[in-house]
This record gives structure tokens, sequence and C-alpha cells, in this order.
């Protein structure tokens, strides 16, 4: 008799053919493995430590969290720049209604240094950015080229933000990614 030819020659069973194998795929590291269920701190807190790295796999939470901060933090540096630029053009605006000479908007020096801060926070999030995007589109199994789809008009983008909402595929995991 040869071995596992008996009645019953693995306690579980023999997996049948096309089912997921349960001890396939090795254990990620702890610094490329992504973090489900991530607080907002501990997510902030792995964007910023993995700045760079675009290697390895994020997960949603990890991925949304500093989307959402970097979000609320452009829109309120935005709103320092836009809303006086808005109040100084609609004086210009007026002025020339009225008949008056027309005269050119003029901007003070503390909108110009709330524009180059909110251009130099844009400049300073751009590589983490683009890298959690890298990661959370491996995390769903994708490459990272797959970020191009983006500029496909019209369904590119609705499409990636399709990918970055779905979830993750630990099944598709690619050693290159890691």
């Amino acid at each position: 008799m040869s071995y596992g030819s008996g009645p019953n020659p693995y306690p579980a069973g023999q997996a049948p053919y096309g089912a997921p194998q349960q001890f396939g795929a090795p254990a990620l590291s702890p610094d490329i493995a992504p973090l489900p269920g991530a607080g907002f701190g501990e997510a902030v807190k792995r964007f910023f430590q993995r700045y760079a790295q675009f290697r390895g796999y994020a997960s949603r939470s990890e991925y949304w969290w500093p989307w959402l901060l970097n979000t609320i933090i452009s829109f309120v540096l935005s709103l320092f720049t836009v809303i006086p630029m808005l109040t100084a053009m609609t004086a210009a605006i007026e002025a020339a209604q009225n008949g008056e000479p027309p005269i050119e908007p003029a901007y003070s020096t503390g909108v110009l240094m709330m524009s180059g801060v909110s251009s130099l926070y844009s400049l300073a999030i751009l590589l983490p950015s683009l890298s959690v995007l890298v990661r959370r589109l491996h995390d769903t199994g994708k490459p990272g080229v797959w970020f191009f789809i983006v500029f496909v008009p019209i369904v590119g983008p609705i499409w990636l933000l399709v990918l970055l909402a779905s979830e993750s595929r630990p099944d598709l995991y690619r050693p290159e990614w890691s």
C-alpha cells in the first residue's frame, strides 16, 4: 500500500480541485501588511511613516482616513485664498459696472502667503498620497499602474473610485508587490 491510499489518508480529507489552499501564501511582514480597521490616528501615522513606500498593501481605512484629513486641510487652506480673491474681484466688477475707471483687484500679502502654503502642502502630500493609492490598488489585487485608468475620460475616475472602495483581495497578492 502506498502513502495516502488508505480509507481516509488525511484527517480533514483532501481539498477538492480548484479549492483555495489555506497554506499556500506566506505570511506578510508587518511593514508591508495592510491594517484592516485602522482608526483615524493609526491610519494617518502609517500614511506618513510609509511616505514613499510603493511596495506592500493598504486597507480601505488606511487609504480613506488620510484622504479625509488631506481633503479637510486643503479645503480650509483654500478658503483663506479663495474668499479674499472673490471679494476683490467682486469689488472690481462693481466698480466697472458703476462706470468708475477699471481697477485691478488687489490681493493682500496674506492671500499670497496662504496660496503659497496651500501649494507647499499639496506638494508635500503628493508622494505619500500616490504611494498609499498604489498600495491600496495592490490590496484590491491590481497592479499600481492601474492608477492611470483615471485618465480615461468620464469612466476612468469612477472606475478608480470603485477599485479604491472595493474589498481587500489577499488571494490576488503578488510576490513582486511585497
